[in-house]
């Protein structure tokens, strides 16, 4: 039996399809090495496919409020982009993970035993901030991804301005994570720090 297949129909399924081959690949894949797991250690990663629009609404709202407490505007056009695109998968590590015992000394320390031991009081004193840390240098490549999925005629996030945002007059609620902007002392007026212009290069005579 053959019919002709609806676009909404088509976009939902084949978004949801790539979402999960892209988890597959993160998990299957750790671009720090999966020795240990395959030994029997404990999965360190974890993904997450926000493909619900009421999902992706309270995930935009929290990302303008923190854009508010961080007085950074790109978290506001970052949050029109998550309520536009069709899916979010995350991919990041789980609060148990381990270093993959490389005792590569990436972090300052001669072996990963000892980079445990020693910044274990600090990362229990950062559970407030974005991110929790210090964090193994190799297991960071694996951590904190966001992908925006999104089947349309044109890249959502091909042309996205930058918004304009009053950060003393939103009305936002608190997101309770830390750290937080300081009035007076935005970059670029809220903006990321603008990137110097691409020079061409220069070629030299033999």
């Amino acid at each position: 039996m053959s019919g002709t297949i609806g676009y909404e129909e088509l976009r939902a399924g084949t978004i949801r399809q790539v979402a999960q081959l892209m988890a597959a690949a993160a998990i299957t894949a750790p671009k720090s090495g999966g020795q240990l797991f395959l030994a029997g250690k404990p999965n360190f990663m974890e993904t997450v496919i926000a493909d619900d629009p009421g999902t992706r609404r309270d995930l935009a709202a929290w990302m303008r409020a923190r854009g508010k407490e961080r007085r950074e505007r790109i978290w506001f056009r970052d949050a029109d982009a998550a309520e536009a695109v069709d899916a979010i998968l995350f991919v990041g590590l789980l609060p148990g993970w381990y270093p993959p015992g490389y005792d590569c000394g990436a972090c300052g320390y001669a072996t990963c035993a000892e980079f445990l031991h020693h910044t274990k009081t600090l990362r229990s004193q950062s559970a407030d901030l974005e991110f929790t840390g210090p964090v193994c240098n190799l297991r960071d490549i694996d951590h904190a991804v966001a992908l925006s999925l999104s089947m349309t005629h044109k890249a959502i996030a091909f042309d996205r301005p930058m918004p304009e945002a009053d950060f003393d007059t939103l009305d936002l609620p608190p997101t309770g994570t830390q750290p937080v902007g300081i009035p007076g002392a935005a970059r670029q007026q809220g903006a990321r720090n603008r990137q110097a212009p691409r020079q061409p290069t220069r070629r030299t005579q033999p």
